[in-house]
C-alpha cells in the first residue's frame, strides 16, 4: 500500500487512526465536535433546502446542527455528533463546504 508522507495532513490522519485501538474507533456512545462559523456563510454550509447537511449526515451517519450563539449575532455554532471516525469525517466534509462557501462569498463581493 502507498501512504502519503507521515507529516502530511492525510498521512498524519491515517497514522493516528491506524494507531488507535478498536475500542476507541468502535465506541458507539458518540463524540461531539463544535466550532464557530460566521453567520454569513451558514447558507453555504446548510445548502439548498438543507441538502448540504443532509448529504454529509447520510454519508457519515452523524447528526449535524447549526445553532445561534447567545450575544454573538455574527457567528453560529456548528455541532457534529456521532462515532469518533464518523464525526471527524463529517467535520472534514463540512470544512470543505465552509471553504467553498467562503470562496463563493469572496467572489460575489
Amino acid at each position: 500500500q502507498h501512504y502519503p508522507p507521515p507529516h502530511s495532513g492525510v498521512g498524519m490522519l491515517m497514522r493516528v487512526a491506524e494507531g488507535l485501538p478498536p475500542y476507541v474507533m468502535e465506541d458507539s456512545r458518540g463524540f461531539a465536535l463544535s466550532c464557530v462559523v460566521p453567520h454569513r456563510l451558514v447558507g453555504g454550509l446548510i445548502g439548498r433546502g438543507g441538502s448540504g447537511i443532509k448529504d454529509v449526515q447520510a454519508s457519515t451517519g452523524t447528526r449535524i446542527g447549526i445553532r445561534d450563539i447567545p450575544d454573538d449575532p455574527d457567528n453560529r455554532s456548528l455541532n457534529i455528533a456521532g462515532p469518533l471516525p464518523n464525526t471527524c469525517a463529517a467535520y472534514m466534509l463540512m470544512m470543505r463546504r465552509y471553504l467553498d462557501a467562503e470562496q463563493q462569498s469572496s467572489e460575489s463581493r
